[in-house]
Parts: structure tokens; C-alpha cells; sequence
């Protein structure tokens, strides 16, 4: 009789051993997800439709093939409908190219490696959306622009016990595919609202394959890095520009030092003069001050 009981209970224990080891390992396996810098990541995982959202197609030449449109635009789409699984290809609606003007409010991290970036409306509209930077040599620049944005200090890890703020909130203009984001629709894939916060749609822009800080695109086209003219680090800016109403065209690509790495100022960029000398002119980016040479501005 006592052995009767016995085995039960051992079966029992075992089981829960089982089931305590497997959580405790997925926990950990989670805890290894370390960002070292903008541009690299240890542990990260992705598996969810991985090819379409690391998709390396480049933006069309031609503006006239990409839709200009806001946060609440996209936010009021209706979900693609259909069966789309975790190994799905792009659907025919995630092969239109969007530019979506709108202000930065949250950067988070994601255990995939990706940058999470909420855009809200510049009017203040509701209805928000989510664009993704993910990991690699083609998004590095863009990640270290969004970064300098925040106070983060690497390395760091996804988590509450490793938040970071962001510390300016840009308007800028994403331009990339649009994106139905399975995991966060629940069952139904005409739904537009996620599941862990209906303020946001569903529909993102994944991967983000350009982004240009100001109001109107494409200024700034921040992709790979180029072999440019190099400007000095910044410094802080004390007193605002004495004309503000002068502003100035890159006409060739120039490097210069963000706080956390470095970023081009792609031609067609137009900034903000603070001051002019014979050879550099000093203008506003990113609230920082940058001299650029005249030689590589539209200057005369």
C-alpha cells in the first residue's frame, strides 16, 4: 500500500522538476539578450516571419512610388485578412512603400534584436504606430541616430530592470515596406489594434529602410556609412540662431560625429544656419551645433 502510494507521488515531483527546469531555463536563456552597442546584440532571438521583416529590399528611385501618408492614416487601415503564419512570406498588401512623417515617443528594445520606435501624430491626432530597425550592417547608422536620442549607457539588456529614456522626441519621415504584425493581432488578421495596447495598430513599418530627421521627406537619408568629409564633434548649442530663417543645403555627403557613433548628411539635407565662415558654416542638427565646409553645402 505504501508503495502504491509512493510512485504516484514520485511521478508526481518528477514532473514538476521537469516543468520548473524548463521555465527556469527559458527565463534564462532570456536574460542573456545583452545590447553592446547600437549596432550589435548577444543572445537575440528572431524567429516570427524573419525574412520579411530583415527584407533588404531598397526603397523605389522614384518618389512617385511611395506613399506619403501620417500615423493615423495607417493607423485606421483595416488588417490584411487571411491565414498568415509565423513563416509567411510578404502578403501582396506588405509590398507598398509608405514615408510616415511623425514624432518619436517611445525606443524600446526587443529580445530579436530590434529597435522598437513608437511614432505618434504631429498634429496630435490619435493612433500611433511601431517601425522596427533591426540588427545589421545595412540599419547601423539609423540605430545609432535613434540611440543618441536616449540616455542609454551599454550594455543593456530588454527588461524593467533596464529601462532607458528618450531624451528628445524628433519629428521625422520613415520610408520602408508596410508590415502586418502577426504577433501581436491575436487570432483575427483583420484587426488594426494590438493586443497589448489599442492605441497602436497592427500595421508597422518593418524594417525601416531610411530615416530623415525633420519634417519633410527625404531630408537627412541616413542608410550606410559612405566616404565622406568628416565634421568635428559637436557642442552644445548656448545661444539660438541669430537669423534662423537662413538655412543651407548639403550638396555632398558629409560625416559627422553623433554622441554615439556617426551618422552622413546625405545631399538634399537642409539645416539651419547658425554662423559662416570662409571655409566651414556652422549649423543646427539634432539640437548640436556641426561646422560643415562650405565646399559640400550650396553655398557660394
Amino acid at each position: 500500500m505504501r508503495n502504491s502510494l509512493f510512485r504516484p507521488a514520485m511521478v508526481l515531483i518528477g514532473l514538476g522538476l521537469i516543468i520548473f527546469q524548463a521555465t527556469f531555463s527559458t527565463t534564462q536563456a532570456k536574460s542573456f539578450v545583452i545590447f553592446t552597442s547600437p549596432c550589435s546584440c548577444e543572445g537575440n532571438h528572431g524567429v516570427s516571419r524573419w525574412a520579411a521583416k530583415t527584407d533588404l529590399s531598397e526603397p523605389p528611385p522614384s518618389k512617385a512610388n511611395i506613399k506619403s501618408i501620417t500615423p493615423a492614416q495607417m493607423s485606421a487601415w483595416e488588417g490584411p485578412g487571411g491565414i498568415i503564419g509565423h513563416r509567411s512570406g510578404r502578403v501582396a498588401a506588405e509590398n507598398g512603400w509608405y514615408a510616415i512623417t511623425g514624432r518619436i515617443e517611445i525606443v524600446r528594445i526587443e529580445e530579436d534584436g530590434d529597435l522598437h520606435i513608437v511614432i505618434g501624430n504631429v498634429d496630435g491626432q490619435r493612433g500611433g504606430i511601431v517601425v522596427e530597425l533591426p540588427l545589421g550592417p545595412r540599419w547601423c547608422e539609423m540605430r545609432k541616430t535613434v540611440f543618441s536620442w536616449t540616455n542609454a549607457r551599454f550594455p543593456i539588456s530588454p527588461g524593467k530592470q533596464d529601462r532607458f529614456a528618450l531624451v528628445q522626441h524628433p519629428i521625422v519621415t520613415v520610408i520602408g515596406k508596410a508590415f502586418y504584425d502577426i504577433d501581436h493581432s491575436g487570432k483575427d488578421t483583420r484587426s488594426n489594434r494590438r493586443n497589448y495596447d489599442p492605441t497602436l495598430a497592427v500595421w508597422e513599418i518593418h524594417p525601416v529602410m531610411r530615416l530623415a530627421v525633420g519634417t519633410v521627406a527625404p531630408a537627412p537619408l541616413i542608410s550606410s556609412p559612405t566616404q565622406a568629409n568628416v565634421a568635428p564633434p559637436p557642442a552644445t548649442i548656448a545661444q539660438p540662431a541669430a537669423t534662423p530663417e537662413q538655412f543651407v543645403t548639403i550638396t555632398k555627403p558629409v560625416t559627422i560625429q553623433i554622441p554615439y557613433g556617426t551618422t552622413v548628411l546625405q545631399p538634399g539635407t537642409r539645416l539651419p544656419v547658425l554662423s559662416r565662415g570662409s571655409r566651414s558654416v556652422d549649423v543646427r542638427y539634432m539640437n548640436a551645433r556641426y561646422a560643415i565646409p562650405v565646399s559640400s553645402t550650396d553655398l557660394r
